[in-house]
């Protein structure tokens, strides 16, 4: 065997084990038992579940804040979204019991509580929603400062007659005095002095 061709078999060699390489799936695992995943694996559903927990245990929303310990999501989902081998030598995926009781800070923790779904579930546990408000009828709604105005208007109106009507009623009072007194000067007046005025005229 020459030199060369040991070289070309490395080669072809060396690059067989590149392709098979890139071709595994990304957290393959060597399982001896596998059990079915207990919640749906993409991103969408593990945060959901894992979500469900948190509330569940601590009653709030986590932070999501990267290195915070249970406020982590993204690291709990990142170490139990895929298939692993845990302490029983059983592979198991997804969200479960153990993870959840994990979640509290336990560390020796059940194996065989992989194989249970967690407590809290994600519709088991909803946010409050505030109720929208009742669809609108079409009725206006009256307007407090037109009302307002409207009576402050039928008020003023209201002034206005009475103030009319007693301008009319002392126009009246007054008239009916004058015609009085010119009645009384004509009945009692008038001949004493048409008396003077006939005096007068002899005099000169």
């Amino acid at each position: 065997m020459s030199h060369r061709y040991f070289i070309r078999i490395s080669r072809r060699f060396l690059a067989a084990l590149i392709l098979l390489a890139l071709a595994a799936p990304a957290h393959a695992e060597t399982c001896p038992v596998k059990h079915p995943a207990l919640t749906a694996l993409d991103h969408a559903s593990m945060l959901a579940a894992y979500t469900a927990s948190f509330r569940g245990l601590f009653n709030r929303n986590p932070t999501l804040a990267a290195g915070s310990g249970a406020d982590d999501g993204n690291y709990w989902i990142a170490v139990s979204d895929h298939y692993g081998e845990f302490g029983d030598s059983i592979c198991r995926a997804g969200w479960s019991a153990y993870w959840e009781v994990k979640l509290t800070g336990q560390d020796a923790v059940n194996p065989a509580l992989g194989d249970q779904p967690a407590r809290f579930q994600p519709e088991s546990v909803t946010p409050s929603v505030t109720p929208p408000p009742p669809p609108s009828l079409g009725i206006p709604k009256p307007d407090p400062i037109a009302a307002d105005n409207t009576a402050v208007l039928a008020a003023i109106a209201d002034l206005k007659q009475t103030v009319s009507a007693e301008h009319a009623a002392q126009t009246r009072s007054i008239g009916d005095a004058l015609k009085n007194v010119s009645e009384w000067a004509l009945k009692y007046l008038g001949p004493a002095v048409g008396a003077w005025i006939v005096g007068q005229r002899m005099a000169k």
